[in-house]
């Protein structure tokens, strides 16, 4: 393993603060209302040190979103790999889907990756490319492992299914800060678990 030089260890350190205290403040204000210099405040650095590691704002919000979308798949991916059948992985993936309830900042936080997205479609290349990563269908071992082998057609019902998941576990997450007692995690836990259920059964 490559040990780091001192430089390398500050510059990786910063990079983390700044997207630690990005998430925070734009699932708190939004992109829009987002501030450069209160993400500098909050980590702790120069609103000079942002623009040394990020082009602007934009760059900073997408490179939060990749970051988390990686840190996600990989966890998605280690749980699966441990199973030893289909049954196994897909159970594995359906603990992962149901444990974002404890996750709210980073279901709020591809809501407003998508909402800007939508208003700013000059950026929708790179935009497209992000939003591409996150999918669970790009790994073809990693689907199988949860699915095993599928026809086209049922292959396409599959991804249909895996492409609604994400919006409504964003949803039922927004909804669940103005209907707490209702949508409380408990409940959140449940009604996610039956959704995934009716997805994908996943009894042998």
């Amino acid at each position: 393993m490559k040990t780091l030089t001192r430089q390398q260890f500050r510059i990786q350190e910063t990079q983390a603060r700044l997207l630690e205290a990005a998430e925070e403040i734009f699932v708190r204000d939004g992109f829009e209302g987002a501030q450069l210099d209160e993400i500098a405040a909050a980590a702790g650095r120069s609103k000079g040190s942002v623009y040394t590691h990020f082009k602007n704002k934009e760059d900073l919000f997408l490179a939060l979103f990749e970051h988390r979308t990686r840190a996600s798949i990989e966890r998605l991916t280690n749980c699966v790999r441990k199973s030893t059948d289909r049954k196994q992985g897909l159970l594995a993936f359906r603990d992962f889907y149901i444990g974002f309830v404890r996750d709210k900042a980073f279901s709020i936080l591809t809501l407003e990756f998508k909402l800007y997205a939508l208003r700013h479609p000059e950026s929708k290349d790179r935009f497209r490319k992000a939003f591409e990563m996150s999918k669970t269908g790009t790994d073809s071992g990693l689907y199988a492992q949860m699915f095993g082998e599928l026809t086209r057609v049922t292959r396409t019902d599959n991804d249909v299914a895996l492409a609604a998941l994400g919006p409504i576990l964003s949803g039922l997450i927004l909804e669940s800060n103005f209907e707490p007692d209702v949508l409380s995690e408990k409940g959140l836990r449940r009604i996610l678990g039956r959704i995934f259920d009716a997805f994908f059964p996943h009894s042998s």
